[in-house]
């Protein structure tokens, strides 16, 4: 599988993956995306499943588009995407007595079909409100790109420590030669001894200055700090491992909220699969498993999450 990509979404567009998400978007935000996807994307830990499934698409699947199809084949060019029973995204349509979907519509180039929910094929979703997770990425990526374009231009501005300014071409030359000397490692560079054109530049001030006050411009140091927070909260709002700074006020109920809210989203998305997994092992006589990538403490913490 080729990744999050425009490829992907040139694939995954015609099933109702939102292009706004990824398209006319800058370098930035594209790195960000990519990198915080493929973090959420290992949150969980898929066991036993059938042969020939393809995991990094089933994921791939199930965080961007929320849902697939399960659903058993007796087609022979079938037979190589899993033995017997396939899964594959589909749109979803109709609705029963509990306002869930009734029809699972299959629009693959190798398969097309419309089965019945429950009869003909069993859904396997991420979220119980069978939605994408891409807001949660989009919501981060777009606020990591904005620091991350602030930090490297709070570098570029940290390099120019002053600008001199000249009155004309002459003194502008020689602006240029007194940096080459003291760049060349000359310790001293007197500039009334530099000469263009056999002409000596007079001692009096020919040039103006402009002082870059560092310590009220410069600011990397807290775009920094505020890309790691950013980084933290999502962490926290996806069930990763968050780094809690240990603060001597830091007391242990503090703690307590945020490993709760670390655990809150992935908690809600191993309950909601796992319920449709063990529906589709009993319905395929399959033995597919989910686990968390991280697991749980004897104290029910969640392994990586440091404690006070």
């Amino acid at each position: 599988m080729f990744g999050f990509d425009e490829r992907t979404i040139s694939i995954l567009e015609s099933i109702g993956c939102p292009s706004v998400y990824w398209t006319n978007k800058t370098i930035e935000y594209k790195y960000w995306f990519r990198s915080l996807f493929q973090k959420m994307n290992s949150g969980l830990i898929f066991e036993n499943l059938p042969e020939n499934w393809d995991k990094d698409f089933l994921k791939l699947c199930l965080y961007v588009r929320g849902f697939v199809a399960v659903f058993p084949t007796a087609r022979a060019d079938l037979q190589e995407y899993g033995p017997k029973v396939v899964f594959n995204p589909c749109n979803v349509s109709g609705i029963n007595f509990y306002y869930h979907p009734t029809k699972a519509q299959i629009a693959n180039p190798y398969y097309e079909a419309d089965l019945l929910i429950g009869k003909q094929c069993e859904i396997m979703k991420l979220t119980p409100d069978y939605n994408t997770t891409l807001d949660i990425v989009d919501h981060y990526a777009a606020r990591l790109a904005e620091a991350s374009k602030g930090l490297i231009m709070g570098l570029i501005q940290a390099k120019t420590a002053h600008i001199e300014i000249a009155k004309n071409e002459a003194q502008s030359a020689t602006l240029k030669k007194v940096y080459d000397k003291i760049q060349a490692g000359e310790t001293l560079v007197i500039f009334d001894d530099i000469q263009d054109n056999d002409e000596i530049i007079p001692t009096k001030e020919p040039f103006e200055s402009w002082l870059n006050d560092f310590t009220k411009t410069y600011c990397v140091d807290k775009l920094q700090m505020a890309i790691s927070q950013l980084l933290n909260d999502f962490y926290t709002e996806i069930g990763l491992p968050v780094n809690i700074e240990k603060r001597e006020r830091l007391i242990s109920a503090e703690v307590n909220n945020t490993n709760a809210q670390s655990q809150a989203r992935i908690a809600t998305w191993y309950e909601t699969i796992s319920e449709d997994i063990k529906r589709i092992n009993k319905k395929y006589g399959l033995n597919i498993g989910v686990q968390y990538a991280l697991p749980n403490d004897n104290n029910g913490n969640r392994t990586g999450i440091e404690q006070e």
